[in-house]
């Protein structure tokens, strides 16, 4: 933030600069010559974004006296200074995608590749050659002779161009300088607050004089030297909801009971919920390059193709401009699993659930999970990660096993087709299975949780890299993370709970509690071993107590005058395993006049299978159905 706020500082002084060269470059104007900077369409950029595509901007010059026909045109350099780091992809040490084009070459209506002439010595600039006041001067750098595309130089928060040719056009039209291909670290600039005005990144355009491949140097005055070039706003919100809704999920809705589990075709083809990635501007989500298959050039100067990518012209930037303006991949989608319980296995869809594969790709809405979150596309796009096998309830693409190393996985998926005009949602299933074994602790007690953001983000690069020009090896395009952790699935203990409907230590009566482990037995049930917490009700009834684990084949007593002096009341124990079994027996003291005894009834747990809860109440309902639920431990008949 510090260094936003020097940054602030100097793009001021800088605008105070700016601020008088109009009056100050009035009188001396080489040639008349006079430009006026403008922001061609400036975007929404998302405020998530660290390499944001900012508008073209563009000086239209006019006037001015040409250069006269067979003599070097003398050059400038012309710098673009943002209120934000540049981040636009460096190709070859400082050199960088951003590009400067001279009269809009190989765009409509001339558009033959010979009229892309580059100038291969960026650094140093380059030599042209006027054609002097004639009617033809107007296609002076459509001619194939002289170098009409320069290669910008970043350094921090400016792009610069060397050796820019300023030739005024006279009488014939107009000359075009263009610069496009300019990224820029969204994130750095305040989106919108209680106000809801959307943030702003600025650009402040300037021309000195330069030695360019000419000897010769010249500068010219541009009027609005200031544009605004991208809004910045909030681009992402997310949700988890039952599958098929808006309905946020319930802790019910997430559960899974340790000794139920879920396991079986039916259980694991039934989505636990959906995650939901909502673009709140409709050209949020954006695909690798225009419509089209693989990757597709965009060669069509000042045309918006609200893809990931620039200004790409395979055929004509060769060289050091190779690769200009071309993203490593389409907007992605992230899932960041965390704290998976062991024995727990995750699965996601492999498409979102209104995937549109044969649809028009401007009207549809596609993604496709892939293999890492920075895995370049390559030149035919992406490979699909393969489903693990097809169920018609994973969107049409079959579903995902999560790869879950320490309890944390990750699936990210690409967008690949998004309609420009729409918000949408993007919208994934997940579903977990789990072997019950509640004698080995698995899968285990815990809560899983899920981070849903953009991605690339830290730590695929550091989080100092992320904000400034790097080259081909960090991923473009990049963002930071600003999700939360939200819950996505919980494994509990199944319960034993015991009611105890009299218990008194009163008047000289005393009740003595007894809790059995019965999960060794003939039956081969699996021994489980936990503690009983036991909640006094009644008149003077103490806080809860809870024992020491109680042994599988072991039976745990104790007296009411010990647990509960002078209580009378009932007692409910919950016992953190199966087959538990209690019995009471009161008596006055010593047992001499009066004595009884009775079994503790048995409480059912509730329980939950296919996000839908159960009453403490036996369910009377076939398992596995809809609305069904799956009873746990010993319970008694209504």
């Amino acid at each position: 933030m510090a260094d936003f706020r020097r940054c602030i500082l100097a793009f001021a002084v800088v605008a105070l600069l700016f601020g008088l060269l109009p009056t100050a470059n009035a009188q001396g104007n080489v040639n008349g010559l006079i430009c006026t900077a403008n922001a061609a369409v400036p975007p929404t950029l998302r405020g998530e974004g660290l390499t944001e595509l900012v508008g073209d901007i563009v000086l239209t010059c006019q006037g001015g006296t040409p250069v006269p026909a067979g003599s070097a045109i003398p050059a400038a350099n012309i710098q673009v200074f943002l209120n934000t780091q540049v981040t636009s992809r460096l190709l070859s040490s400082s050199l960088s995608e951003a590009i400067l084009t001279i009269d809009e070459p190989q765009s409509p209506p001339n558009v033959a590749v010979s009229q892309v002439v580059l100038c291969t010595t960026p650094t140093t600039g380059c030599t042209s050659i006027g054609t002097g006041n004639v009617p033809g001067n107007a296609n002076e750098f459509k001619n194939g002779t002289n170098p009409n595309v320069y290669q910008g130089q970043v350094a921090g928060n400016s792009v610069f161009f060397v050796g820019i040719p300023i030739d005024p056009p006279g009488t014939f039209g107009s000359r075009i300088y263009r610069i496009t291909n300019v990224r820029a670290n969204a994130n750095a600039v305040s989106a919108p607050g209680a106000n809801g005005i959307p943030g702003q990144i600025i650009a402040l355009v300037s021309a000195s004089p330069a030695t360019g491949g000419s000897g010769l140097t010249s500068t010219f005055s541009i009027n609005n030297p200031q544009v605004t070039v991208g809004f910045v706003e909030t681009s992402l919100t997310t949700s988890i909801t039952a599958v098929g809704s808006t309905t946020a999920l319930t802790a019910s809705g997430i559960a899974i009971l340790q000794c139920v589990g879920r396991t079986g075709a039916t259980l694991i083809g039934t989505a636990i919920g959906q995650l939901n990635y909502t673009e709140l501007f409709p050209t949020a989500f954006k695909t690798h390059t225009v419509i089209g298959s693989g990757i597709t050039p965009q060669q069509t100067l000042g045309l918006v193709y609200n893809s990931e990518s620039g200004y790409y012209n395979p055929t004509s930037l060769t060289g050091s401009y190779t690769g200009a303006g071309l993203a490593d991949f389409g907007t992605r989608l992230r899932a960041s699993f965390n704290n998976i319980p062991n024995g727990v296995s995750i699965f996601v869809s492999v498409s979102n659930t209104q995937f549109q594969a044969t649809a028009n790709p401007l009207t549809a809405t596609s993604a496709t999970l892939v293999a890492s979150e920075a895995t370049v596309d390559g030149s035919t796009g992406f490979t699909p990660v393969a489903a693990t096998t097809s169920l018609a309830a994973a969107g049409g693409g079959g579903f995902w096993q999560v790869p879950i190393v320490n309890g944390s996985g990750e699936a990210v998926w690409e967008v690949t087709a998004a309609n420009p005009l729409l918000n949408q949602t993007y919208s994934f299933t997940y579903y977990a299975a789990a072997t019950p074994s509640p004698s080995t602790n698995s899968p285990a007690v815990g809560t899983a949780t899920v981070n849903l953001s953009y991605a690339p983000v830290p730590p695929t690069f550091t989080a100092a890299a992320g904000g400034v020009a790097q080259n081909a090896s960090v991923p473009v395009p990049r963002f930071v993370d600003t999700s939360t952790a939200a819950n996505i699935l919980a494994v509990t203990i199944c319960r034993t709970n015991l009611l105890y409907p009299y218990v008194t230590s009163q008047a000289g009566f005393d009740t003595g509690l007894a809790i059995a482990n019965t999960s060794t037995d003939p039956f081969g049930t699996a021994a489980q071993a936990g503690p009983c917490t036991l909640y006094f009700y009644g008149t003077n009834a103490p806080a809860s107590v809870t024992t020491a684990s109680i042994a599988s084949g072991t039976v745990y007593a104790n007296l009411a005058t010990t647990l509960a002096p002078n209580f009378t009341g009932y007692v409910i124990a919950l016992c953190n395993f199966q087959y538990a079994h209690g019995f009471a027996f009161i008596s006055d003291v010593g047992a001499r006049n009066l004595a009884m005894g009775y079994l503790a009834l048995v409480i059912p747990e509730p329980a939950t299978v296919n996000g839908r809860s159960a009453s403490p109440f036996e369910c009377g309902q076939t398992t596995g159905v809809a609305g069904a639920c799956d009873n746990s431990g010993e319970e008694l008949s209504n």
